[in-house]
């Protein structure tokens, strides 16, 4: 099932004058289809796996998938939709035979006999993109879509396949919609919300469990360990089927180190994510093991009094720039007088990494609406006294930002 809402689909692409747009980002086809996108998208080029999706709500999207993955397709948009090409794995399919008394080699040549395959025919290393964009371009005819202004989320396609589908497809106007596939992106389905809700409860499972190992003398690698387990019996307790987790753990002065056994004093930092579907939560919290130290409780102080700040505004009305500069402002007040980071945090969705557009940065001039997920952190590493964040996962409503956990925000002496 397709996770796009075509009503703000087909806003942003009449705003922005584009016709249709066309994603092979794996993540993006995904998205796009409901479908995998199959194993030859694992070589990041353009053209094993394309979406199409006309601007129009009421025509349906159709994709260019690899022969092997091209069931998968069909039975999410439909027989008509999907157009294949070959990649490197060769198939038969004897099922409607397996009764006859014909060899396997026979009934090898009579599935292909069945399939139209040409004499001659001859399977390329991975995919043949050529193959690929010639089958576009029929999708985009068979749409009237001839000379179209297509958009392209042109910040995954190499040079060569961009260039390659220009002088493929010269009669189409190939734009960049890298911008308004992310806005289109901002805001989640039902369904995408629910993924990374489910996951972020995962995660917090884990948090408690790893919490409660905390003591004098326990390595990093214990902890993080403890949080993997805490995970593992959350999964087998609801029967949610995880596609991945991570966790980013820090012990002692050195964040960027990683850190041994715990020390009375020490500075703690977890941020953590796991994964449903390729929907990946991300949240942290910081602790001390036992009474924290004079600077350790200065930083969290200041660290929560920004988080406090934009979490004000982290909400309908205001827009992405206003929680950055109220963020980095509350950091100046504390006595950080020249704090500067990039972004207070980031959406969240399906990528190839937990951080997605758009971020919560100073340009970042994005009206906050209802239906984004994002993850809204104050960080800061400081080398010699610990890494430290305070991190949480909100869903915007039309009148605030629902936190995904319910632990504690600010410093939690342990042990």
């Amino acid at each position: 099932m397709s996770d796009i809402l075509r009503p703000r689909a087909q806003a942003q692409m009449v705003e922005h004058g584009l016709d249709a747009m066309v994603v092979a980002k794996p993540e993006n086809y995904a998205w796009a289809t409901g479908a995998a996108p199959g194993v030859a998208s694992f070589f990041r080029r353009a053209g094993s796996a394309l979406a199409l999706i006309p601007a129009d709500a009421s025509r349906p999207i159709s994709a260019v998938a690899t022969e092997l993955f091209a069931a998968p397709a069909r039975a999410a948009l439909g027989e008509a939709q999907v157009l294949s090409h070959p990649d490197w794995v060769e198939t038969a399919d004897i099922r409607p035979w397996l009764d006859s008394n014909l060899s396997a080699a026979e009934l090898a040549q009579l599935s292909w006999q069945l399939a139209g395959r040409a004499p001659g025919f001859s399977r390329p290393a991975v995919f043949d993109a050529r193959l690929a964009f010639a089958r576009l371009g029929e999708l985009l005819n068979k749409e009237g879509l001839q000379g179209a202004r297509v958009g392209l989320d042109l910040d995954f396609w190499p040079v060569a396949d961009f260039a390659l589908l220009r002088e493929q497809l010269p009669q189409f106007h190939w734009l960049d919609g890298s911008a308004v596939l992310g806005a289109i992106k901002a805001v989640k389905s039902q369904r995408e919300i629910t993924k990374l809700r489910q996951a972020a409860s995962i995660a917090e499972a884990g948090m408690r469990t790893a919490i409660a190992a905390v003591r004098e003398g326990i390595t990093r690698d214990a902890i993080a360990a403890a949080w993997k387990a805490g995970v593992e019996a959350e999964v087998q307790r609801t029967g949610q089927r995880l596609s991945g987790q991570w966790e980013y753990t820090s012990v002692g002065p050195l964040p960027w180190q990683g850190g041994g056994a715990v020390q009375r004093g020490d500075v703690i930092k977890f941020d953590v994510g796991c994964l449903i579907e390729g929907y990946s939560s991300d949240s942290g919290r910081t602790f001390s093991c036992g009474p924290a130290r004079p600077r350790t409780r200065e930083i969290m102080e200041a660290l929560s009094e920004a988080f406090s700040a934009g979490l004000e505004v982290l909400k309908p009305g205001y827009l992405l720039s206003d929680v950055h500069h109220r963020a980095t402002k509350a950091m100046q007040r504390a006595g950080f007088t020249h704090f500067s980071r990039g972004h207070f945090g980031h959406s969240l969705g399906h990528d190839t990494f937990c951080e997605v557009a758009p971020f919560i940065a100073a340009q970042a001039h994005t009206p906050i609406e209802p239906g984004m997920v994002l993850a809204f952190e104050t960080p800061f590493y400081v080398d010699g006294e610990g890494g430290f964040i305070i991190e949480d996962q909100f869903l915007i409503t039309a009148d605030g930002a629902e936190p995904a956990w319910s632990l504690e925000r600010g410093l939690v002496e342990l042990g």
